[in-house]
């Protein structure tokens, strides 16, 4: 089960519910990443069934790798100092919100 994280930056007030790292429910696998595109924290597909890349699903595999937010695929693993996409301030530690699967 997948778990959703609300990130807030204290310095200019951005957030994300993202997960914060790779996380993955059932079918769905996930890194948080950086959209070079649209400047947000997405969490981005990157596998299913617990394995990355693609599986042979043609309909699944075609999200692989890309913004759910712009469909962009300059995407960044987000990882220390977890910069603020807009800011670039490192952003403390997120607060849990949800668990999905």
């Amino acid at each position: 089960m997948g778990t959703t994280n609300q990130f807030t930056c204290d310095d200019c007030g951005y957030s994300a519910s993202v997960s914060g790292g790779r996380d993955f429910g059932f079918v769905a696998v996930v890194q948080t990443m950086t959209c070079q595109n649209c400047k947000e924290l997405v969490d981005v597909l990157i596998g299913h069934h617990g394995e990355d890349g693609p599986m042979g699903d043609p309909e699944f595999d075609k999200d692989l790798g890309l913004c759910p937010e712009c469909d962009g695929s300059h995407v960044s693993v987000w990882d220390a100092p977890y910069p603020c996409p807009k800011c670039a301030k490192p952003m403390p530690p997120g607060k849990p919100e949800l668990n999905w699967d």
